[in-house]
């Protein structure tokens, strides 16, 4: 997987994402423990609606945008945060 949602707070998403090829797949939040990031999904208003792994954003922003762009018309999402996976570091906003 390049990105799965592991935690839905608007219902029937867990284990939405794309596996290694860009296809949208589904999978269990399991999936995601090899994913080196974790992220967190809100719309324009800033409800949390979702959050997931990917890939190393701080390598390549694209990893952020993939999520993102998933669930921009559906959901309406309009704003991704991330941080590296077990940390305490603050969330960062996504920035190309």
């Amino acid at each position: 997987m390049r990105w799965i949602i592991t935690a839905d707070y608007w219902d029937n998403c867990i284990g939405l994402g794309e596996d290694a090829d860009g296809v949208p797949a589904r999978g269990t939040p399991e999936d995601g423990d090899a994913l080196p990031v974790e992220f967190r999904l809100y719309t324009a208003r800033g409800r949390l609606l979702f959050e997931g792994r990917c890939g190393d954003i701080a390598a390549d922003w694209w990893h952020g945008m993939e999520p993102l762009l998933y669930t921009w018309a559906t959901f309406r999402c309009r704003r991704l945060t991330w941080r590296p996976v077990g940390t305490d570091e603050p969330w960062r906003p996504l920035r190309p």
